[in-house]
């Protein structure tokens, strides 16, 4: 039997908002390579109803989608490199590091106030980009990005090493982490940008990998986002590639800003959470 008309323009209206939500996550994911599983999880599950395994497969998946479509994208100007090499040992090397060395039962804590200084870097490499944009805002026609130099191993080692310590210790790395890292060394901006999303490739496919085996994730819907995750991260990387090194540096540092505010207020709200119901249980038990 075939479906109702009304059921085939709910299913058509629905698909096209998931594909412009992933679209907008791919857009941000591919202009600043800062993770949005912060944003994506709230919203899945309040908006679309995703349970919470299946919002985190979702969100794997369309980061997946996002970083393929952008380095795509960068691939026009950016070739792949043994530096890449380096980057990803660092990272692992730091995550372990990281991992075995910290408590996890302080993550959450670590978190909260890791966040309030990415929020305060965020910021600050917003307010510094703002008098380099009187060189314009794009980038000048003809002008190559030049790829980072092999010189740079060491650069990249100690900031792949420190994303990862940092991830381990805490679950906060890849470009929060990486990409001011980087700047700060003197890499320019859009090599910087391109490495953090070399270094979140194999990450994000292995998770995604993982936790859709763990869930049950629904393609009809899946498939809209990862569509959109993907022409989205292509778009955002464009953009990027388009701006001037100023311009990227002001979008990351506002991007970075307010996704860390966002996420301080969740871990905010989900410790407040767990006070209010530990006070319920000792008033429980008196």
């Amino acid at each position: 039997m075939s479906q109702p008309r009304s059921d085939w323009l709910f299913l058509i209206l629905r698909g096209l908002a998931l594909l412009v939500l992933g679209w907008a996550l791919g857009a941000l994911y591919g202009l600043t390579s800062l993770g949005f599983l912060a944003v994506f999880l709230p919203i899945s599950g309040t908006l679309l109803g995703f349970s919470p395994q299946r919002a985190t497969a979702a969100g794997w998946m369309t980061t997946l989608c996002a970083c393929v479509g952008a380095l795509l994208t960068f691939s026009q100007e950016l070739s792949f490199q043994s530096l890449i090499m380096v980057l990803w040992g660092a990272y692992i090397l730091g995550g372990l590091v990281g991992n075995a060395m910290f408590p996890r039962r302080w993550r959450i804590s670590l978190q909260a106030y890791l966040l309030l200084l990415l929020m305060a870097v965020g910021a600050g490499m917003a307010w510094q980009a703002h008098p380099v944009l009187s060189d314009g805002v794009f980038r000048a026609v003809g002008a190559r990005i030049a790829r980072p130099p092999q010189s740079t191993w060491l650069v990249v080692t100690v900031s792949g090493g420190l994303a990862g310590l940092l991830g381990g210790m805490s679950g906060l790395g890849g470009g929060y982490v990486l990409v001011p890292a980087l700047i700060l060394a003197g890499v320019a901006p859009h090599s910087a940008l391109w490495l953090s999303l070399w270094l979140m490739l194999p990450m994000a496919m292995l998770a995604a990998i993982a936790s859709i085996r763990r869930s049950a994730p629904k393609w009809s819907q899946e498939g809209w986002l990862g569509a959109g995750a993907f022409l989205g991260g292509a778009a955002g990387a464009s953009w990027a590639l388009s701006f001037s090194a100023g311009m990227v540096v002001l979008c990351f540092g506002m991007a970075m800003t307010g996704l860390a505010f966002f996420s301080w207020r969740v871990i905010s709200l989900v410790q407040q959470g767990g006070e209010r119901g530990d006070d319920s249980a000792r008033g429980a038990r008196h």
